[in-house]
């Protein structure tokens, strides 16, 4: 393997760019005839009308690429059914109509959530050969899936999961070949596909897609094969879905080779037997679902090793025996289900040290004896169910000592000016007193990390209020509870707001578009939550702003130009969403300040700017998992944040906290640091990290990051580096972790990367690199020999690979291969000569006539010389 999916054809480096001209009449008419095939269109499609330019119409997003506009993206989804499952918005009709086959251009196709009528995927699709993403999620097509999607090679995600439930499904005719062709995929589901007629070699073709991340194949009447003689690829996969199918079997083997997967369900799928100790090896699990099958226990004690464990769900099985103590060992579990697993005997005591369960279930057994009183240490429980086993005893308050009220002496306070009940516990309602009595006095609010259902004066876990946005507020922290619905405009009122926290709810629809200069708003946080849409121009308004954080929601198209009028930026958070279009070069002219920029997992491409390299105090840079092509910019040797070893002290902002709950809100922000994505809260001022890893980046890595003496971390794996990697790279002197993976070098391995004597994490496996790998200080100490595989020219103690076998002589490949080469043809050439000299030499001393002759026509071609000498 001499470099990671070289068979995949480079980006383009040229810049990609929304377009101010007019599409094509081609591709307008194109999109033209998919209209008329299109019932039910009036309301998505009604901008699409025949005089207009069709870049503006809805859903429709075109490029320029060297004066070329295209048509790049089509995003018909249906905007209501994934909220709310209604689908009375769907389109209708030919949606794939084959008209479509005229955007030559098209990398993104989204119809998800629409009505195709039963009709089957046509196989015109395959000709649309520039897509990267395609979503028919609920489309409702059936028939065979068409063996050309295989011809869309540059395919990175791919959604066919279907809404037949069992009605005429949609089917593959023979087998899933055709996949083989999509090795770029990260993402696959094909859910509710019926793949039985590929029962028998679906691993070994899934095998084929080494950068699959998530694999979705739930209710696919799929089989285990008997037996598989293969060597698993699938070392990125994180997400594994099966359940619903028909293994009837015991756990396949090759399961257990799955060592990176998050997240593993197997529910109601037929399988038999005991779980594997085995089970032990996947120690990445958060989630584990193997419910309504047919195990029968013990449990293996290897399964007690999933310390990241958060929801177990072995419900609907023939554990036996009484509950097992070594589920204590399981501290990080928010959900275990056991219900109906014949477990006998009493619920253990040291049931109440899982402090973080959330949702217990042990309903359904033959549990016996008294509910300890320890339950009541289960402060973050929202449900439990012990119903239908043979216990005693009764529920008393002791129980459920530790579910705090919300204090009613607050009712008589009516000049409160900040509140603080962060983390309290509280599962009561709020009640509407509460802001009827305070919401003319009160600056600041922190109900953050709580479960609080009652009114606001409405309900947190209904729609945000409008009362609750007054002129005189100043801080207001929502964090971490149920709160649903949209973000009030009313928010735009509050001009004295500074610090406003929304973070890790359930807010769905725009950000408001209504922020007016002025605004004394510092600190943004709306992430993970459900927010779609773009940002609002008017954001950029808020000119005083320095913490800004929307990631992990679904927002969507390019950073609007009005945002550089932010210049007091510290952190910009926006990774997560599907934010497209170049990195914009103001950025790095405007955010000067900057200290913290992720903008991971979106959908940016074109080069990085090298205007990014001014950000002199930038000491997070993480542009991972987009589309970004071209070289590193040489001027990322020049951020000073990065040169320097020490650590600057906080700004202010960063200490100023009303209460302990926004204070882990400013500093948060998850990070991938020694293969492992963590979250870095009250110490994030010290992490000094470049992050570029899984984009389409190209040429050599530039020397210039070898000035970078600061930096801890060092991540440009899965993309298409070549060259050598530089020397200075051993200046690099606070360096903890380089991942240089899955690209194209090639050369030796400096011997200067011994000097980085903090480097506790390396990665240089799927390469082309050669040579002795080098020993000394602390490279001595990174004995796992995977760190180095497929890379078939190196050698060394490490990787029992002797340098001096003939086959390794201590040179690059490169240098092995020409003198090879060389030797060759210097053998080739002596022992022709020798071979021609002999035969004469045999033929002159046994062919008396031969050596006469021979003798003679020198004699002849000598005087003939002296002759020609004389004259």
């Amino acid at each position: 393997m001499l470099c990671w999916l070289t068979s995949h054809a480079l980006c383009s480096t040229e810049a990609v760019k929304v377009v101010s001209e007019g599409c094509s009449p081609a591709e307008r008419d194109a999109l033209l005839l998919l209209k008329a095939g299109i019932r039910n269109s009036s309301a998505l499609l009604s901008s699409w009308a025949a005089q207009a330019d069709c870049c503006a119409w809805s859903g429709v997003v075109c490029r320029n690429r060297s004066g070329d506009v295209r048509v790049a993206e089509l995003n018909l989804q249906n905007p209501n059914a994934e909220q709310t499952n209604e689908y009375d918005t769907a389109l209708s009709g030919e949606l794939l109509n084959p008209s479509l086959s005229s955007l030559t251009a098209l990398r993104s196709l989204n119809l998800s959530y629409n009505d195709l009528g039963g009709a089957p995927i046509p196989a015109f699709v395959g000709s649309l050969r520039q897509l990267r993403v395609l979503d028919l999620r609920w489309c409702n097509f059936a028939g065979n899936l068409p063996p050309h999607l295989g011809n869309l090679t540059n395919l990175r995600y791919l959604d066919l999961k279907s809404n037949s439930f069992l009605q005429d499904r949609p089917r593959v005719d023979s087998s899933l070949d055709w996949l083989k062709a999509l090795s770029s995929l990260t993402y696959l589901d094909m859910s509710d596909v019926d793949l039985s007629a590929a029962a028998y070699n679906w691993v070994s073709t899934i095998n084929s897609l080494p950068a699959l991340r998530q694999l979705k194949l739930f209710l696919c009447n799929l089989d285990v094969p008997p037996s598989l003689d293969l060597e698993l690829n699938l070392t990125s996969l994180t997400t594994l879905d099966l359940s619903l199918n028909r293994f009837h079997s015991t756990f396949p083997n090759w399961l257990w080779n799955l060592t990176g997967l998050l997240s593993l369900q197997l529910g109601n799928s037929r399988l038999q037997g005991q779980l594997p100790p085995e089970i032990g090896n996947l120690i990445n699990l958060v989630n584990l679902d193997l419910s309504l099958n047919s195990l029968h226990g013990p449990l293996p004690t290897s399964i007690w090793k999933l310390k990241n464990l958060a929801n177990l769900d072995l419900s609907f099985n023939f554990l036996g025996d009484s509950l097992p103590t070594g589920i204590m060992n399981l501290s990080s579990l928010s959900t275990l289900n056991l219900a109906n697993c014949s477990l006998t005997g009493p619920i253990p005591t040291e049931l109440g040290n899982l402090t973080t369960l959330k949702y217990l279930y042990l309903d359904l057994n033959s549990l016996s004896g008294r509910v300890p009183g320890e339950i009541g240490k289960l402060l973050d429980l929202a449900q439990l169910d012990l119903s239908a086993n043979s216990l005693r005893g009764n529920i008393s308050e002791f129980h459920i000592s530790n579910l705090t009220r919300f204090p009613g002496w607050l009712r008589w306070q009516h000049s409160i000016k900040s509140i603080n009940l962060y983390n309290t516990g509280i599962e009561d309602t709020l009640p509407e007193w509460f802001w009827n009595s305070s919401s003319s006095t009160i600056l600041a609010v922190d109900f953050s990390r709580n479960k609080i259902c009652g009114a606001l004066p409405t309900s947190l876990e209904r729609p945000l209020p409008s009362t609750l946005f007054t002129p005189h507020l100043s801080y207001l922290i929502l964090s971490h509870n149920h709160i649903n619905g949209r973000i009030p405009s009313d928010v735009c009122d509050c001009m004295r707001l500074e610090r406003f926290n929304l973070s890790n709810n359930q807010i769905f629809g725009e950000i408001p578009g209504c922020w007016p200069e002025g605004s004394l708003l510092s600190f943004v946080h709306l992430g993970n939550n459900m927010l779609s849409g773009e940002i609002p121009s008017s954001v950029g308004n808020l000119t005083r702003l320095e913490f800004l954080h929307l990631n992990d929601n679904n927002l969507s198209g390019r950073l609007p130009f009005s945002l550089q009028k932010c210049s007091q930026l510290l952190v910009v958070d926006l990774g997560d969403n599907k934010f497209s279009g170049n990195v914009p070069v103001w950025i790095g002219q405007s955010w000067l300040q900057l200290r913290a920029l992720r903008l991971r997992s979106n959908m940016f491409d074109g080069d990085i700017a090298p205007q990014l390299g001014q950000l002199r105090d930038l000491q997070i840079v993480d542009l991972s998992n987009n589309t970004l092509s071209g070289p590193i910019p040489d001027s990322f040797g020049n951020f000073s944040a990065l040169i320097s070893t020490s650590a600057r002290p906080l700004p202010p902002f960063f200490t100023m906290f009303v209460g302990s709950g926004d204070y882990e809100g400013i500093e948060s922000m998850a990070l991938v640091t020694k293969g492992d994505q963590l979250m870095f809260s009250t110490i994030l001022y010290l992490v000094k990290t470049i992050d570029l890893s899984s984009n389409n980046l190209s040429g050599e890595i530039p020397k210039e990051l070898g000035y970078l003496a600061g930096l801890h971390t060092l991540n440009l794996s899965r993309n298409y580096f070549r060259g050598e990697i530089p020397d200075d790279i051993g200046r690099m002197g606070s360096l903890e972790t380089l991942d240089l993976s899955l690209n194209c070098l090639s050369g030796r391995i400096p011997q200067a990367m011994s000097e980085l004597n903090y480097l506790n994490h390396l990665n240089l496996s799927y390469n082309n690199l050669s040579g002795e790998i080098p020993f000394g200080n602390q490279l001595q100490t990174l004995d796992d020999a995977s760190i180095y595989i497929s890379n078939p020219y190196l050698c060394g103690v490490l990787i029992n690979k002797s340098c001096f076998n003939g086959n390794n002589i201590n040179a690059s490949s490169e240098e092995y291969g020409m003198a090879s080469q060389m030797l060759s043809i210097y053998l080739s050439h002596a022992l022709g000569f020798l071979i021609g000299l002999w035969s004469v030499f045999v033929l002159l001393l046994f062919q008396k006539d031969w050596r006469n002759s021979y003798f003679k026509m020198i004699d002849k071609v000598y005087e003939a010389t002296k002759i020609k000498m004389r004259n």
